[in-house]
């Protein structure tokens, strides 16, 4: 003999309004169901959203940052050789003998010393006529 039978269900026996076997527990169910579809696809959507936000709009800034990031360190290696040569240059011209030599070159004696200006010689005239457009012409070329 088979075991003991449970006494079917009053809502499983009766027919609903269109002729199908189902109960209304299963109809909530499904309804249950059908929403929890439409809200995963209402939070796929956000978050879909969300991710174009976030790392697709972004993107474009993001490798034009980059591109610029990369030209000032170019631009930072050239400034800090450039830098690096200036300083150079600054530490040689600030030695004694150097600045002796730079003191020399622009007409300054150490006291004691005697300093001479040589002028140039004199240059004979070039025979222009003295009127226009020849007026002035050696003066100004320093001949007379």
């Amino acid at each position: 003999m088979a075991g003991p039978r449970r006494p079917p269900r009053a809502l499983e026996r009766v027919d609903s309004p269109r002729g199908s076997r189902r109960s209304t527990h299963d109809e909530r169910r499904d309804r249950r169901s059908g929403r929890a579809w439409i809200a995963g696809g209402l939070a796929l959507c956000v978050l879909l959203v969300g991710v174009i936000f976030v790392a697709v709009l972004p993107a474009p800034t993001f490798f034009e940052q980059r591109s610029d990031s990369a030209d000032l360190e170019v631009e930072l290696a050239e400034v800090k050789a450039e830098r690096a040569a200036v300083r150079a240059e600054l530490d040689r011209l600030g030695t004694d003998s150097e600045i002796e030599a730079q003191a020399r070159r622009n007409g300054y004696v150490r006291p004691g010393e005697e300093a001479y200006n040589i002028l140039p010689a004199s240059v004979e005239p070039m025979g222009l006529p003295d009127t226009w457009p020849f007026t002035g012409v050696e003066a100004a070329l320093g001949v007379r």
